[in-house]
Parts: C-alpha cells; structure tokens; sequence
C-alpha cells in the first residue's frame, strides 16, 4: 500500500489524501495484528507512520530541496527505479516460483534516495531526552490505545470498548453545545473537562509514567482523531497531593505534536534568533484590544513591521519581509473550514463585503452571521500558508478564535489545519486556539507571554506557554491591575482602558478574586512543534 501511495505524483496532493483515508485500515489492521502478536514497538511505529503522512512528506521534501522540488537528476532516477521496478514485476507474474531479491534491492534503491525515510521506534526514542516523555493516542474500532514513550522505557495502555463509547459522547456533547449554545458550553466547560480524564484513564497511565519516569520534566502530546480538538494539557488530574492540572505536573511544559516524524523535523530546525517580528494587527478593527495587544508587542521586537488595520491586506503580504521574520504574530479573527479544511483561512482587511457578490466563482464567498460575505480569495487560506518560506522563523503565533482546530473528518488523521500549514511553511512552533477566545484575557495573556520569553531567552515556547497560562489562571484582579500599572510596554492610555475594564461591574468590588480561572480563558492556547 505504501509502495503504490508512492507512485502517486509530486503534484496529486489531494488524490494522496484520499487514497490514505480510502486505505487507512491497512494501518488499522496492521496495528491490530501487532497487538495480537505481542509486537508492541512495532504497533506504535505504524500507528505513528499512519498520521500526518502527507504533512511529513512534505516537510521532508522541502527541507532536503531548495523550494520543495526534486532535482531534474534525482526526479530521472526515481522515473528510471519505477520503470525497472514494473518491468520486474510484469517478468516475476509469468514465474512459478518468483524471487523477489532484484525487486527488493531496486525499492529498497527507490527508498534511498526519496526525502521520506519512515522512522522507526529507536528513532522515536532518540527524539526524548531524560526529562521528556511522550503520550500518544491511537483509536481503532473497538478501543483506544494510549502509548507511553521514553528515552528508556515504553509502556501501552488499551481501554475498553465502553471507554470508547464514552469518548465518543463526550465528544458529541461537547461538540454540540460548543456550536448551538456558547454559553452553556463555557459555563460548564471546567466541569465537562474534569469528566475527559477519567474517560482517557490519566491518572493510571500517569501513576505508570511517575513509577517509571520519577523524574520526567516534560510531555509532549500526539492526539488521534477528535482528540486534537481538546485542551488535553489542561485536563485536571489526581495526585497524591490533591487536583492539579495536567500542565502543573510538568516543569518545563506540556506540548503536542501532529507524529513523532513531525516533532523530529521540528527538533532539527534550530532558530536561535528572536528579534524581528512581522504582525497583523486588527485588519476587521472590530477586536477591542487587539490594537494595544500588538502595540505591547511590538516594543519587545527590533526591527519590526506591522501591518495595522486596513494596511492589513493580503496585497500588502510581503514574502522577503515573511522569510526573514524571527516570529510572526497575527491578531486577527479566524475560520476553520470544516467541508473544505484547505479553504480555512486567518482574516484580513477589505475582505468583508456586503453581497450581492460577484458571480464569477459562488466557492470563494462564505455567509457571515452579520448577513455579510467573506471573500476567501482576500483572506490568507490555508492553501496560501502552505506557500509561505518562513525559513527564519522561530515562533507563529495565531492570536486568533478557532486556529488550533484540525480536521478531524479525515479517517486517516491528516493533520490539516492553519498550524500544519505553518509548519510546512517552515515555523518550528506553532501557537495556536482551540476556541474562540476571549478578547481582553487573550491581549494580557499574549502581552505577558511575549515578555516571559523576551526576559528568558533560554526557555523553550513549550514552558513560556505554561508559565503564562499559570500566572493568568492564578492572578487576581488586584494582581491584574498592578500588572496593568506597571507593564512598561503598555501606553498610558492603554492602562486606563484595561483598568477600567478589568474592574467592570461584577469585579469592581472583587480585587481577591481570580479573574480569569476558569480554563476558557487560558486553556485554548496550545504549543505545536518542537
């Protein structure tokens, strides 16, 4: 199956990923029948080799040639190999009893010099230092598999059929009230997330994983499915010290990954410059503080170059200024295509029309709830991310609702989604929503979290994610407001505004309270990538 996948031409992109959905139960099946064997390194090697395949070919073929393309030499000899190949095996069909060594030794020649090498489980162990582990999920029909994988150990956990039902009705509930009734969905989402760990059986795998692992420092998350969609490092889990959540238990972070091979590729693009930043700054200039969010931000960063509201258009996207960015930063609102994922975009200036539209291609224009349209040709679509050259790149950060979200349609686990695009792009981090997020607490988290990696170049986004995401959780509102007071990078005017706003109704005689607790206010952001 991998070997006629193969077959498929550089420029069939889309046929690749249908022909992974059609024939993803080969991966299933092959996985299954490991299991039953006892064969357990082999299993997460193919459930591994089962995701993201379009993505790592990609990467793979991107960073071994310049712009992506096969050299004229190396193309001639892979068109050679493959005509030897059906020659020898057209010659084998007529034997009684063929031998297959020619034919092995030509594939085996074909695989040497194609860019994808799979990767195999001691590989998988190479990618881990003593302080990291990693969890990975793998659902099948009748059950879900969870992996843990460490520089010296490996360990599996299978649930049962029940767990798996029950995964599937949370999800659908959850999924439900998120796009019907917003309210309930953020009213009851601490008490729906504390319901997921129990489900997934955390506290187990993670006894298994301290017992093992006394020391382990750092996780990294490779979700399956519908597990992508969830805020898994900010599952609340059971310790014998009380409730913590999942991220606490992990000095130096909890991120995610799309695969192993992902995660390597992302390991091996080392970015040790962080000063120039390019950013998209409000191009609706309907997002209320947005404006300072940017304007903080870009005080951290010299040079720098911001487009800022109208200026924000796709004509203005310059791809030298986009190469040579150290971090590229878009606040902005965002939209995930779940018919068309590839038609996902991040939203730009003059790209809101009020209709009727033209009526040269009805595919490029989306309703709005506002009984306006969305030009998708004047947006930045996933299809355009995926062109980028951000060879410079450290860090993109999607300030934006709904940028964390993959599609999870795809039988194969294809990790299709504005990050992925960021990844191919080049970016060795990605941060990234997984809901529509909150105005004001995402502008002071990003503020804060900008300063946290400025002030301490050494750590990693993974832990300048986490200390972030602790600080906003446990701030009160006086914490908040002396912050507010004292942020340097913040105009005076600016200030004003947020303290006002901080102290609004309810809070203005709440200074002890913590503001922003509940996980709907830091939950969404997750770190991709390395």
């Amino acid at each position: 199956m991998e070997y006629l996948r193969g077959e498929i031409g550089a420029d069939s992109e889309g046929y690749k990923r249908n022909f992974n959905e059609q024939w993803n139960k080969v991966y299933r099946g092959m996985v299954e029948v490991c299991l039953e064997l006892g064969r357990y390194q082999d299993a997460i090697e193919y459930v591994d080799r089962s995701k993201a395949r379009n993505l790592v070919e990609l990467i793979a073929t991107r960073d071994a040639y310049p712009g992506g393309v096969i050299p004229e030499d190396i193309a001639q000899q892979l068109k050679a190999l493959k005509i030897a190949i059906y020659q020898e095996e057209r010659r084998l069909q007529e034997e009684d009893n063929p031998d297959t060594t020619h034919l092995n030794q030509l594939r085996q020649q074909k695989q040497q010099i194609e860019p994808y090498k799979p990767l195999h489980f001691q590989a998988m162990q190479e990618l881990l230092d003593e302080d990291t582990a990693i969890l990975e999920w793998y659902i099948l029909g009748d059950k879900f598999l969870t992996f843990t994988l460490t520089a010296q150990s490996f360990n599996l956990w299978t649930s049962s059929q029940e767990d798996l039902q029950q995964l599937i009705d949370w999800t659908r509930n959850y999924l439900t009230d998120y796009y019907t009734n917003k309210d309930q969905w953020r009213n009851t989402l601490a008490q729906r997330l504390e319901e997921l760990p129990k489900i997934l059986h955390l506290d187990e795998i993670l006894h298994n994983l301290r017992q093992n692992f006394p020391n382990c420092q750092k996780l990294i998350l490779i979700p399956h499915l519908l597990l992508h969609l969830f805020p898994l490092h900010a599952l609340p889990v059971t310790t014998e010290e009380g409730k913590t959540y999942l991220q606490d238990l992990f000095p130096k972070g909890v991120g995610y990954a799309p695969n192993c091979q992902v995660l390597q590729q992302a390991q091996n693009r080392q970015r040790p410059h962080f000063n120039r930043l390019f950013a998209i700054q409000n191009p609706t200039q309907d997002l209320r503080f947005t404006d300072m969010e940017v304007e903080a931000i870009q005080s951290l960063f010299n040079p720098h170059k911001v487009l800022k509201h109208d200026q924000a258009e796709k004509a203005a996207l310059d791809a030298e200024t986009l190469k040579n960015a150290h971090c590229t930063h878009f606040s902005c609102h965002g939209y995930f295509n779940f018919e068309d994922a590839l038609k996902s975009a991040l939203i730009l200036a003059k790209s809101e029309f009020t209709p009727p539209p033209p009526t040269d291609d009805p595919s490029r224009y989306l309703p709005l709830e506002d009984d306006k349209l969305l030009d998708l040709q004047k947006c930045l679509t996933l299809e355009d991310i995926l062109r980028l050259d951000l060879t410079s790149c450290r860090l993109v950060t999607l300030s934006a609702c709904e940028t964390g979200i993959t599609d999870i349609t795809s039988t194969s686990d294809e990790y299709i989604g504005l990050p992925s695009g960021f990844i191919l792009a080049g970016s060795p981090n990605v941060v990234s929503t997984l809901w529509a997020v909150a105005d004001i607490s995402t502008a002071i988290f990003m503020i804060q979290f900008y300063q946290t990696l400025q002030q301490q170049p050494e750590l990693s986004v993974v832990l300048a994610l986490r200390q972030t995401q602790t600080w906003l959780r446990e701030a009160t509102v006086q914490d908040l407001l002396d912050w507010v007071d004292s942020c340097e990078v913040i105009s005076e005017k600016r200030r004003e505004e947020m303290q006002k706003r901080l102290t609004f109704s309810y809070w203005k005689n709440k200074l002890d309270a913590k503001r922003f607790e509940s996980p709907y206010y830091w939950a969404a952001f997750c770190a991709i990538g390395a």
